[in-house]
């Protein structure tokens, strides 16, 4: 059954940064995209490339190995449809972010 794990203080993910969290054997990226904190699986579809290390904009992430972009929102690729990436929940509780995995 699903349920939230803390995994870090806001305060450390300044805007347009994220951090690499390992929950369970899996490895998410946190995003600050402007204020808005998103957490997806963090592997490119297209070649494996670590997401962490792409750029934001608009809570869009840009694949900094080929430029493969997915909305940090819903998963979905912007430039190469079907492919997507795995979203999870994330609730910012009292400063801290909260991500579900299963």
């Amino acid at each position: 059954m699903p349920e939230f794990v803390r995994v870090a203080d806001i305060q450390e993910i300044p805007p347009g940064t994220s951090r690499v969290l390992h929950i369970r054997g899996r490895e998410i990226a946190l995003f600050n995209a402007d204020g808005m904190f998103c957490a997806v699986k963090n592997t490119c579809p297209h070649r494996g490339t670590s997401l962490d290390r792409g750029a934001v904009e608009d809570g869009i992430v840009t694949c900094p190995g080929h430029g493969w972009q997915f909305d940090l929102r819903t998963g979905d690729s912007v430039d190469h449809p079907p492919a997507g990436i795995r979203c999870y929940r994330v609730e910012i509780r009292q400063g801290w972010a909260w991500v579900e995995v299963p």
